[in-house]
């Protein structure tokens, strides 16, 4: 797989971990994991954009909306994976900010995560990169 550079914020260190080794099993190897909000923005802050951010945007505190927030108006994400039940409501005050930041929404995934859809939303990525955010 062509060499990708993703951020993981995920508060479970159980998750967070099975989610880095699927990655590294799907031959991505360039993932920055998180636990927090902090962490996450100083992952950023020190290794720079990356193409795919991967996190629930219902997490507790706000941390997932936050990071949203700030890959997209910040320009620090090319794509974003969504985890667990996103409500619906939260999915369309979602849209405005994505496509205004021409975030690129790859698709959610439900925990626990499947590889073979990960695979393919990552393929989808790969496939066209810069393709527009879909409303």
């Amino acid at each position: 797989m062509r060499s990708l550079k993703v951020l993981i914020l995920e508060p479970n260190p159980f998750q967070l971990m099975a989610l880095h080794q699927m990655l590294n099993a799907i031959g991505i190897y360039d993932v920055l994991t998180a636990s927090s909000l902090a962490s996450a923005l100083c992952s950023l802050g020190h290794r720079g954009v990356v193409d795919i951010a991967i996190c629930d945007p219902q997490l507790k505190g706000g941390d997932g909306l936050a990071l949203i927030r700030h890959v997209a108006v910040e320009r620090e994400a090319r794509a974003l994976i969504l985890l667990g039940a996103v409500a619906p409501s939260v999915l369309n005050d979602l849209q405005p900010l994505l496509c205004e930041h021409r975030l690129r929404l790859l698709g959610r995934l439900q925990t626990p995560v499947s590889a073979v859809l990960m695979r393919s939303l990552l393929d989808s990525y790969l496939i066209s990169p810069s393709l527009p955010v879909e409303a």
